[in-house]
């Protein structure tokens, strides 16, 4: 049977070295319709999007890889760029000037963790009605 839910046709992805996390914002997308992938590293998100770019990208900005800030203006310089949101936990950069640096590079929306489910949905849905790039 078809999906067709109005999300049905948006693809997310989820970058984020905790698992656990991925998997629940993952299963709270899905429930809304959306198709999600995961990567648990910026090098793996990049690969990921200029094979099949996606509509939305979420993003940990403090990866063990390759920072999150390097993986946005990787994502933002790609001929189909996608609309972005960054998160960002307590580290020994603050948490309010990682989300401020990750706006400066282009995120359309930043989320301090921890956060509610319900606080990414309403985001996912600001920044993919937001018109244009």
């Amino acid at each position: 049977m078809a999906d067709y839910s109005p999300n049905s046709q948006r693809r997310i992805l989820i970058v984020d070295d905790d698992h656990e996390l991925r998997t629940m914002l993952g299963l709270a997308l899905t429930g809304e319709g959306y198709a999600v992938s995961h990567a648990d590293n910026g090098n793996e998100a990049v690969s990921l999007h200029n094979r099949n770019p996606f509509d939305l990208i979420i993003t940990e900005l403090i990866l063990e890889d390759k920072d999150g800030f390097k993986t946005l203006m990787e994502l933002r310089r790609h001929p189909a760029p996608a609309k972005l949101i960054a998160t960002a936990k307590e580290h020994w950069l603050s948490t309010s000037l990682c989300l401020r640096m990750a706006k400066h590079l282009g995120a359309h929306s930043v989320l301090s963790k921890p956060f509610e489910p319900e606080q990414l949905l309403v985001a996912v849905k600001d920044v993919l009605n937001a018109p244009g790039q």
